[in-house]
């Protein structure tokens, strides 16, 4: 948000006297762990387009004091070349994106979890409530059919990683999920993906993409 940006960029100028060499802006349509409450994430007052226009407000005193741009880079749910031009119109510097690059060759996640892409719906991109204490936009699989069933998945908890998750009482520990996951243990894991998932249809090299992105961008900037 942009009172965030704001905090952040204050605080680190009140003790560093550094101001920000960029600010990500990740919207409530990207796949992970989401900042957002779960009613917030169709709430138009939190989509992508409101939060970018917050932030560049908010950062421009302290370009203003840097004497520099501060690059906004917008992401959460940009999967076409037209999604960047689009962002790009309003203001952002860039844009992040992950869901699309996920079935590419070049992605080090199993083949397995790719193919979990290539067969969703847009019905099984679900949100879930993570051990973390934060929603979550995944994949449904049967591992999570499994969890909301209220069956417990044992583990040992090896990280320790964050305190807002309680090992003790948690159903799974979602970094083995996701390590599983990404090793190809559909079984004992399940995909964090954004809202655009379904839409990938094949498995394409990076140039591919990145040459269909081009494509796309230059159509929308005609």
């Amino acid at each position: 948000s942009g009172r965030a940006a704001k905090i952040i960029a204050k605080r680190w100028m009140e003790r560093y006297n550094y101001p920000p060499d960029a600010v990500v802006v990740e919207g409530p349509r990207a796949g992970g762990h989401l900042g957002f409450k779960p009613e917030q994430l169709d709430d138009p007052a939190h989509a992508l387009e409101r939060l970018l226009a917050e932030v560049l407000t908010a950062v421009r005193p302290f370009e203003a004091r840097a004497r520099r741009p501060i690059p906004i880079i917008a992401g959460g749910g940009i999967y076409t070349g037209a999604d960047m031009h689009r962002f790009l119109q309003l203001g952002a510097a860039g844009v992040q994106m992950a869901t699309r690059f996920v079935t590419t060759h070049e992605c080090d996640a199993s083949l397995a979890f790719k193919e979990v892409y290539l067969r969703a719906t847009r019905e099984d991109l679900i949100i879930i409530q993570s051990p973390v204490g934060m929603p979550g936009r995944a994949i449904r699989n049967p591992f999570l059919d499994a969890v909301k069933a209220g069956k417990k998945m044992p583990f040992t908890c090896p990280y320790h990683c964050i305190i807002t998750c309680d090992y003790t009482n948690s159903p799974y520990c979602i970094a083995l999920a996701l390590i599983n996951a990404q090793r190809g243990r559909m079984d004992h894991g399940f995909a964090f993906a954004g809202e655009n998932a379904h839409r990938a249809t094949t498995i394409v090299s990076v140039k591919e993409l990145i040459d269909t992105l081009l494509d796309e961008y230059r159509a929308a900037s005609a």
